[in-house]
């Protein structure tokens, strides 16, 4: 149960599953569905081979060693140090040039927030309005940033979903965060670029219409299995329900 401003209380309800690409040989993402800890994350593992699925599960196993926080920027920071012990390991690992991104999400009694390294995206429906909470870390995206490219010329780029940000890339790692307040029945998404590939945000918006999290997640799931997917695709959905 989580206290909001007003003194109510917010039941959170969750749910992760997780889907291999067609012609895989094996599953490179990982997710934390954590509810008891107001923590939930999704990793996609970056350079193929073990080491890309090494590497999203070495990050979730970090992130459940998160203590229980006392504030929104307690638990903000002990989730980047244990981000940053993870990207050091995989820099001094044995797994080549292993990395995954990470899309987080915390909560602390009426604040949210989202800690990100690469394109995992994290989505929040309130009311009927989808919002995407994370800006993707890829070439694409620097492009249009940089005003080097329109939104319409960027999407063509043959090599625009490269990621130019993810833990283990780098010595020092890059983590964006956003912070934000909570309402009673907001709906998060987390997901891994090989869901938010193939699904459309107004299909994404209405399966986060549905009234329970695992509802969501299977129908999300569903549509999913309408495409021809390669890419693995994982997702968690957590709902702030009025108690």
């Amino acid at each position: 149960m989580m206290p909001t401003s007003r003194g109510s209380i917010v039941a959170v309800e969750s749910w992760g599953l997780t889907i291999q690409g067609h012609g895989r040989e094996e599953n490179e993402d990982a997710f934390l569905n954590w509810p008891d800890h107001l923590l939930w994350g999704v990793a996609d593992g970056v350079g193929g081979g073990c080491g890309g699925r090494e590497a999203s599960r070495l990050l979730v196993r970090n992130l459940m060693r998160t203590p229980a926080p006392s504030s929104l920027d307690a638990h903000i920071g002990n989730v980047r140090c244990l981000l940053e012990r993870a990207n050091h390991e995989l820099r001094q690992g044995t797994t080549g040039h292993a990395a995954s991104t990470i899309v987080t999400l915390l909560i602390h009694r009426d604040r949210a927030a989202c800690l990100w390294s690469g394109d995992s995206r994290c989505y929040l429906r309130r009311g009927d309005v989808l919002y995407q909470c994370t800006r993707d870390h890829t070439l694409r995206q620097r492009t249009i940033d940089r005003k080097e490219l329109t939104v319409h010329e960027a999407a063509r780029m043959v090599r625009g979903n490269i990621v130019t940000n993810a833990v283990g890339i780098g010595d020092v790692l890059e983590l964006d965060t956003a912070c934000f307040p909570l309402r009673r029945g907001d709906r998060f998404l987390l997901c891994s670029d090989g869901l938010s590939n193939c699904i459309s945000p107004e299909v994404l918006s209405a399966c986060l219409g549905r009234s329970r999290a695992r509802d969501a997640a299977l129908g999300i799931a569903e549509a999913l299995h309408g495409c021809v997917h390669s890419d693995d695709a994982t997702l968690v959905t957590v709902f702030l329900c009025g108690g």
